[in-house]
């Protein structure tokens, strides 16, 4: 009966006002459905990135000027060293870093911090990374935790003294850096520069203790674990290879919500293999649902022999390609947080203690953007 009434009335010729209104509108239904439509998946896109995935890893540290640069193009979390040697240089006198963090909060940006480097005090040992797993410098290390974390975290101490400043607390924890490499987790008291032995199990074992510290202190706060370094000179110490013993401590995996790695790498092929393999690890220890937090990604902007400076044009391409494969892999791969390094390159004279590290910021220490920068903040806007 319907297809019969609709043949009659296009065969006469005539239709009522209501069908001819109707006819009129539907090309701007169309058009309209059509805008809808093209706006979904953009809409889809950004909602599946976490608001602050892209950060910033310091190097050459930043001023007031760097963190309003910042802030402009959305950086909101930034990763910075709490060295314990700097905060107690003597037993008991503390030198907090309040000045830098109301100056992070002002703009926006909340600080991460990497728990790492004793003071001589504690471990009789003038290198950076001696670290701090037995006796007296163990309970030392527990109570500076303990207290750095009471200071900063939600409703901690700066906050309640400092109620002028916006409050952006510390959520997060980093427990010391790149164990895997000598310099980084070195053994204490020795005049030597040796590595810690049997590393990957006492840092495990510094890992229950340290996150114990935290949590006495912040109950809610995450505890994330070094950063790797993805290419260590010990084929044995790589990373998946240290994961893999580091799971022998008893129940490691309870004491962490996500481990970090340092991906870097010449090609983009392999900086996925290196994260990769790090999954896979992680899977294999029984921590196949813990994050993943690149805590270093980053390439120089120099024209020299070694492998990760890829000249300006070179270094934007390569930002570009790597932040373009870790958000098409993020969810496979349980990325929560990637941090490029550097912002700024350091003073030309300054001393840098990697290969890339001179020229691995998004600006020239003039502060002039590089490629790279423009790249990056197409990302964090």
């Amino acid at each position: 009966m319907v297809h019969g009434r609709a043949h009659d009335t296009q065969s006469t010729g005539s239709s009522s006002p209501r069908i001819r209104r109707l006819g009129a509108r539907v090309p701007l239904l169309i058009g309209v459905m059509a805008l809808v439509l093209a706006l979904l998946p953009a809409a889809g896109a950004s909602a599946k990135v976490p608001k602050g995935f892209f950060a910033i890893a310091e190097g050459t540290p930043a001023n007031e000027l760097d963190l309003q640069q910042m802030h402009d193009i959305k950086v909101k979390t930034m990763r910075l060293n709490l060295l314990w040697r700097t905060v107690e240089p003597q037993k008991g006198v503390y030198h907090w870093p309040d000045a830098r963090v109301a100056a992070l909060a002002r703009n926006g940006i909340s600080p991460f911090f990497t728990l790492y480097s004793a003071p001589k005090w504690a471990v009789h040992s003038n290198y950076l990374g001696a670290a701090p797993l037995k006796g007296k410098a163990k309970r030392a290390w527990k109570k500076f935790v303990k207290k750095a974390v009471e200071r900063y975290k939600r409703g901690g101490e700066f906050w309640r003294t400092h109620p002028d400043v916006p409050k952006k607390p510390v959520k997060a924890w980093q427990i010391w850096n790149e164990p895997n490499l000598p310099k980084y987790f070195a053994k204490a008291g020795t005049s030597n520069l040796r590595q810690v032995p049997h590393a990957p199990k006492a840092y495990g074992k510094f890992v229950k203790t340290t996150d114990k510290a935290i949590h006495k202190a912040d109950k809610r706060a995450k505890v994330i674990l070094a950063g790797l370094s993805g290419n260590p000179k010990k084929k044995k110490m790589a990373p998946e290879k240290f994961l893999k013993k580091f799971f022998k401590v008893k129940k490691v995996e309870k004491h962490f919500d996500a481990a970090a790695l340092h991906p870097y790498a010449p090609k983009i092929k392999k900086y996925t293999k290196r994260i990769s393999k790090v999954r896979k690890a992680l899977k294999k220890g029984g921590a196949k649902k813990k994050k993943l937090w690149l805590t270093e990604v980053g390439w120089g902007s120099a024209n020299d022999k070694y492998s990760l400076n890829k000249g300006l044009a070179g270094q934007a391409k390569i930002l570009k390609k790597s932040f373009k494969v870790t958000l098409k892999k993020r969810k496979k791969w349980k990325i929560e947080r990637l941090y490029w390094f550097d912002w700024r390159d350091p003073a030309a004279q300054a001393p840098t203690v990697c290969s890339f590290c001179a020229s691995a910021g998004l600006l020239k220490h003039d502060r002039s953007p590089k490629p790279a920068y423009k790249k990056f903040k197409r990302f964090t806007k």
